[in-house]
């Protein structure tokens, strides 16, 4: 069986190295990995063998925590206790004197005598020891079960400062010694005081890389109103059961994946797709978690609750990704478990060395204890999880979800793009385009083709529909009607036959040129065309097609601007796909494609060296994500896609598969650079630490050593939190190049149609890129590409129907 744990009390790499390694000598584990960041353990053993009890056990004896991990991901964080915070400031109370007592006399501060000064720098820098005691049970502990880690070089580091110093003061006290042998209590006292200082740094920087997992969290309230027996009760969040309608009013969240029972609504679902405007619901509507009722009222039967919640897959999904171990963390983890018995072994070398050179104990004793306290494991252990964490927490903002840490390396090396084209380029909903009217009054054949195609359920015939009622047409009831399979329909008004379907349905009238015209004109486009007719003339033609995404062809361009491979892969005919990627800018496209036909043509790319990318959302295109370098699936589309997937964009933008490239590239440039930094801190502070370059006159005490140690791996995590911000400067920068943000003071809007309205008009300027209209303010932001006239802005808003007051 597989299970998980809760680890608590790592440090270091040295430390998750050190219980996978005590794991997996355990009898019956197959599989052991340990997450520095997600402070988690995936266990794979034969249960017949060993027990659950037994891996906590010996996690438990190398002095961590653990415990069977908590499903439950939508349970916040709990606030963690500041014990290092408290622990620093302690430290710090006694180190101050002692750096008084130890140092103040260089200065010509006024000092006690030698033997009570060396004798209260003993009292104190035990005192600190005392509080800091940890770093010397976890770092004895793992010694003893020969898993040494940072704790261990810490404690060493301090302990040899502290009992030297000891030594030497019961041989002052003796007068064995003189007066002006040099103690290291500071230097102990010191080592613990600075390191304590770093992880309290370190741990509130790590916490921040799950941020953006936290907020989507702390979006589910505490309680909610439930209606039961037409009486409203309200309830704790955690009893919410399948169901269960749900009252949700303005400004609240929506606490389950429902749907709407009763009344109306705007909600907001930029939490989980993105979308920065509200959208209108209303009965028979499905909402998910973590959506924002705006305006409006609503009641919610509630059909999936708890852990099976669209917010709760995302989180899950989120967080595994985040603890998942990229393959450049391998080589980390190779270096930081040889690491500690390494450095050990240097800091001997360096005191015998020393000794034998000079003769000074003192001296020997400074370069060995250097060189224990300034090697850091934690910079070596942290340069890849923290990175991930940050970078899988700000794709989940942004509307990418990243499965592993693995499909957020490789989506860097993506060169080829592969596309499905219905519901990816393409919105999925066909509809008609284009209405051409040869005969009669508009107003009647519309009203004429509506009452026709309401007799049918038709997919086609329920597109006509829709455009027919949706223009000015005339209230008609027919009779007689007919259905031909394959073909339309005919039906009877006023004693004239009317035939609404495609030229197989027509009698005499298919011979009408200027129809056979037209048709081969739309045919061409990919679009299929219905004919409304009588039994000797055309009077009407409609023509159906599947639209594009309003974002697909910028996608497309940004993508081919990158010097991407484009290609789409469809299951359409040779028109239709040869019409989209025409429209889209797609030069290669393979059509009439089943689903095996995609996987090979996947196949086919990568044979020729091209690290592929699949984009699709279908049950048919599931063997062609699995056979991609790097499977992507748009969150819109069937739960098969997203399970074969490596990557699914939740809001189903095309846009972002060139952010998740993006943002693959910023995290592993992020990693490289905390690795170099890492091996190169190391690899110089090492050298320098032991005295290879006294020569020149450089050389460090323990008490710099241990603050460089502290440096180097808050420098690792600053460095990956950078990550967090990914987007959002680049926005920022594009609107200081373009110097163009406009806002409008706009009188007239009442509720969300309003805001709706205003955007819908402002985003039809051309050169606006982004409309941000606040109801409670009266405004609207616009930011402009190009030059756009106060005047043109205002006009739009005028005949929107609101006035416009005034121009910032």
């Amino acid at each position: 069986m597989e299970e998980k744990f809760s680890i608590t009390g790592m440090s270091c790499a040295a430390c998750s190295a050190g219980i996978e390694k005590s794991v997996r000598k355990l009898d019956g584990v197959e599989k052991a990995d340990v997450s520095l960041m997600g402070e988690c353990m995936v266990v794979k053993y034969d249960e017949k063998r060993l027990t659950r009890e037994k891996i906590i056990e010996t996690v438990m004896a190398l002095g961590y925590g653990a415990e069977k991990y908590d499903e439950n991901v939508l349970k916040e964080r709990k606030p963690q206790p500041d014990v290092l915070k408290k622990r620093f400031f302690l430290s710090l109370i006694f180190l101050v004197p002692l750096m008084y007592f130890s140092m103040g006399g260089m200065i010509g501060l006024p000092q006690p005598h030698v033997i009570v000064g060396v004798t209260l720098q003993m009292l104190l820098a035990l005192a600190v020891i005392v509080i800091d005691f940890k770093f010397f049970t976890s770092g004895a502990k793992a010694l003893f079960k020969k898993v040494p880690n940072m704790d261990t070089l810490v404690a060493m580091g301090s302990g040899v400062s502290f009992l030297y110093s000891f030594a030497f003061t019961v041989l002052l006290y003796m007068g064995k010694v003189g007066q002006h042998t040099h103690m290291f209590y500071e230097s102990a006292a010191m080592i613990l005081t600075l390191v304590t200082l770093g992880k309290w740094l370190e741990e509130k920087s790590k916490r921040k890389t799950g941020d953006e997992i936290e907020k989507l969290i702390k979006m589910m309230p505490n309680t909610v109103t439930a209606e039961r027996n037409g009486a409203q009760i309200k309830l704790p969040f955690s009893e919410i059961t399948v169901g269960e309608i749900l009252v949700v009013k303005q400004g609240e969240y929506i606490p389950v994946d429902g749907k709407i029972v009763d009344g109306h609504a705007f909600v907001d679902r930029a939490a989980i797709t993105g979308e920065s405007m509200p959208i209108e619901v209303s009965i028979g509507d499905t909402v998910t978690g973590a959506d924002i009722v705006k305006s409006g009222f609503i009641k919610v039967v509630a059909e999936k609750v708890g852990a099976d919640t669209t917010l709760s897959q995302i989180v899950k999904m989120v967080k595994e990704a985040g603890a998942s171990k990229a393959p450049l963390q391998k080589t980390a983890d190779k270096i930081a478990s040889i690491f500690v018995p390494a450095v050990t072994l240097i800091a001997a070398i360096t005191f015998v060395i020393w000794f034998v050179l000079t003769g000074k104990i003192a001296q020997a004793a400074n370069y060995a204890i250097c060189v224990l306290v300034i090697s850091c494991p934690c910079s070596l252990g942290l340069a890849t999880p923290v990175a991930v964490m940050a970078a899988t927490g700000r794709g989940m903002a942004l509307g990418i979800l990243y499965k592993d840490a693995e499909a957020l390396q490789k989506a860097k090396d993506i060169n080829c793009v592969l596309l499905d084209k219905t519901a990816t380029l393409t919105i999925g909903s066909p509809k008609v385009t284009d209405f051409e009217l040869l005969d009669g009054e508009k107003e009647f054949v519309l009203g004429l083709a509506a009452a026709i195609e309401s007799h049918s359920n038709h997919p086609i015939a329920e597109r006509v529909r829709t455009f027919a009622e949706s223009e000015k047409h005339s209230d008609i009831a027919v009779e007689n009607y007919v259905y031909a399979m394959g073909k339309g329909a005919t039906a009877e008004y006023d004693g004239v036959i009317y035939r609404l379907g495609n030229r197989k349905l027509l009698n005499s009238a298919k011979e009408d040129a200027k129809s056979n015209e037209i048709e081969k004109k739309y045919s061409t486009q990919g679009k299929t065309v219905v004919f409304l007719a009588t039994e000797k003339k055309i009077l009407a033609v409609f023509a159906i097609a599947d639209t594009l995404k309003e974002e697909s062809m910028a996608a497309i361009a940004d993508l081919k601007s990158r010097k991407i491979r484009m290609g789409m892969l469809t299951g359409d005919n040779e028109n239709v796909a040869k019409a989209i990627a025409t429209e889209v800018g797609i030069d290669d496209y393979f059509a009439e494609a089943m689903p095996e036909d995609k996987a090979q043509a996947v196949q086919r790319v990568r044979s020729v060296g091209g690290f592929v990318a699949m984009v699709g959302d279908g049950i048919n295109d599931s063997p062609a994500l699995k056979a991609a370098d790097v499977g992507i699936a748009m969150g819109n589309g069937t739960d098969i896609a997203m399970d074969a997937a490596d990557i699914v964009l939740s809001r189903g933008d095309l846009r972002l598969v060139g952010r998740t490239i993006d943002l693959s590239r910023a995290t592993v440039r992020n990693i490289k650079q905390n690795l170099f930094w890492a091996f190169f801190y190391n690899c110089v502070a090492i050298p320098i630490a032991a005295g290879a370059f006294a020569f020149a006159g450089v050389s460090l005490t323990p008490m710099l050593g241990a603050a460089a140690m502290c440096l180097s791996s808050l420098f690792v995590v600053t460095n990956a939190l950078r990550l967090t911000k990914f987007g959002k400067e680049k926005k920022k920068q594009q609107t200081e190049i373009n110097g163009m943000k406009k806002t409008l003071k706009i009188e007239g809007m009442m509720c969300q149609h309003c805001v709706a309205h205003v955007t819908k008009a402002l985003q039809g300027v051309e050169g606006v890129t982004s409309v941000d209209v606040n109801l409670k303010k009266k405004t609207a932001v616009v930011e402009l590409g190009v030059e756009v006239s106060d005047e043109t802005l205002t006009a739009a808003i005028n005949e929107a129907g609101y006035e416009v007051k005034k121009i910032l």
